[in-house]
């Protein structure tokens, strides 16, 4: 259960959210070129501001700071609440900043909200939610917002709702709720300033300060061994190939466009019944499972219902021969 936590907490900090199903909307082609708008608008737009993550009791407030300069990324996300860890992006090299040596060791990096959504899958999303965009004058943060709603066609994900700044798109607040509208996650900023004055300097950690650096290693690709007897309409893999982590550990990563369920095997000495626990959206659940004379200990975590996940649990198995 020690690792199983451990998955638990650091997936659980990838933050998606969203909100209410009652509102006046309308279906619309432009959900997905605002969806869209809404993952460029993170990469391109200079902004400085800060948001507050919920979910069940818990709450954090957290700084995050961003510039485009000379073509490249300058990023500053920093825990309000905690132990005022700073994590420093520029471009792909990540620098920690902690406090002392002992929060080292206790503090999983954090990652900025909202960047999991890269590329916006039409044909997936379509399958799986209903898009609607509503209009309506809405405030949120001191900015004119249009409010973006998934709702989910089946009990196999959540809906999610997007309150997307009018003039720029960018991201003021998402929830993530239940089919009967209970809130599980919401991100919502409080203040931003889209013209702040930064420069390359604010970005470079205090000198004086405990730092790691994050060395951003793609894991090898090797071939998948396993399948899906069946998945949730929408839901696919997002890598042809599985990919080998430390300990003998394979990774597949299953998306619908939205929702994203990170799926772990590994060889394991010792049986473990199916055990779900769950944060907030964030869902996982382990088991171990037996092939010919080999034990294996599956681990699956996600931003889905956990029924979904228990079901994929009970259909995961070996290729064929002839797969």
């Amino acid at each position: 259960m020690k690792r199983f936590s451990v998955v638990v907490r650091c997936l659980g900090v990838c933050l998606l959210c969203f909100a209410q199903w009652s509102f006046a909307a309308v279906a619309t082609p432009n959900a997905v070129e605002l969806l869209r708008q809404m993952t460029q608008a993170f990469h391109q737009l200079n902004y400085d501001g800060v948001f507050v993550h919920s979910e069940a009791s818990n709450m954090n407030g957290m700084r995050i700071r961003h510039i485009v300069t000379e073509g490249m990324e300058y990023e500053s996300l920093v825990d309000l609440d905690g132990d005022k860890v700073e994590v420093v992006r520029i471009d792909d090299k990540i620098t920690c900043v902690y406090p002392d040596d002992l929060v080292i060791n206790r503090h999983s990096p954090f990652k900025a909200p909202f960047k999991g959504l890269k590329k916006v899958a039409e044909e997936r999303l379509l399958k799986g939610y209903q898009l609607t965009v509503d209009q309506e004058s809405h405030r949120i943060a001191g900015r004119q917002a249009i409010i973006v709603s998934l709702l989910p066609k089946d009990e196999y994900r959540y809906g999610h709702e997007f309150w997307l700044d009018k003039e720029n798109y960018f991201l003021l607040k998402h929830d993530v709720f239940k089919a009967n509208g209970e809130l599980l996650e919401r991100v919502q900023f409080t203040s931003v300033n889209f013209k702040p004055d930064l420069k390359q300097d604010d970005f470079i950690p205090n000198k004086g300060k405990h730092t790691k650096k994050q060395t951003q290693v793609l894991p090898l690709r090797v071939k998948n061994l396993w399948r899906f007897e069946w998945l949730p309409e929408g839901f696919r893999l997002v890598w042809p190939e599985a990919r080998a982590l430390n300990h003998g550990t394979s990774m597949l990563l299953l998306s619908d466009g939205i929702a994203t369920i990170s799926v772990f095997v590994e060889p394991s000495m010792s049986a473990k019944p199916l055990s779900i626990a769950g944060m907030g959206a964030t869902m996982a659940g382990v088991s171990s499972f037996k092939v010919k004379d080999q034990l294996y200990l599956l681990t699956m975590v996600g931003e889905v219902p956990g029924a979904t996940i228990e079901k994929l649990m009970t259909v995961f198995m070996p290729r064929l021969e002839n797969d």
